[in-house]
């Protein structure tokens, strides 16, 4: 009978094969099911390709009493996005051409799509020299509740849509907005 000796090499070799086996792939699946776990914890994805970059907790969902209802809003009025609405709050609060920066404001509750000054503005700022053939566009929104973000984010869409733009050419990247605020900044600009 004949026994075999490990030398340094084979235990080496050894080592690197459990490795191989069981510790990369448990590393794997255990970062798997973190990551899993984490998206469960977070606010849905939006369709429309909404990336979140903003730090912080996700905010915990508004009570009953404070979600808009839009099927009862939208049998109250026709054109939800254009009766209601403040004239304080229509249109760009600040725009400049050179730089490629526009900012609005919208209220998710009052509004389902931007007002025609915004939109009309929209198109102005696509003829900025910032919006080059490489340029992206990409517009900063609140985190907002799933409904609140899916009106938002159709209205800018369409708006853009309106001007000719494709949803593929908009990134959103989204920040945390103040607490107990119901009318928000939306920042475009050029990357």
């Amino acid at each position: 009978m004949q026994r075999y000796v490990l030398t340094e090499r084979g235990k080496f070799l050894v080592a690197i094969l459990v490795i191989v086996i069981f510790v990369i792939p448990g590393a794997i699946l255990a970062t798997w099911a973190l990551t899993q776990e984490k998206k469960s914890n977070e606010a849905p994805p939006d369709l429309n390709g909404i990336h979140q970059n903003g730090t912080g907790s996700v905010s915990p969902a508004p009570s009953p009493e404070n979600t808009p209802d839009p099927i009862s809003d939208l049998q109250n009025d026709d054109n939800l996005g254009q009766t209601s609405l403040d004239p304080s709050i229509t249109g760009p609060t600040t725009f400049d051409l050179d730089s490629g920066t526009m900012t609005f404001l919208f209220t998710p509750e009052q509004q389902d799509t931007l007002d025609d000054n915004t939109v009309s503005k929209i198109g102005e700022l696509l003829a900025s020299p910032k919006n080059t053939n490489d340029a992206k566009i990409v517009v900063e929104v609140p985190h907002l509740p799933y409904n609140e973000t899916l009106i938002m984010t159709d209205a800018i869409i369409n708006a853009f849509a309106a001007n000719a733009v494709s949803q593929s050419n908009i990134g959103f990247t989204v920040y945390l907005p103040e607490v107990d605020t119901s009318t928000f900044e939306i920042n475009i600009s050029f990357k």
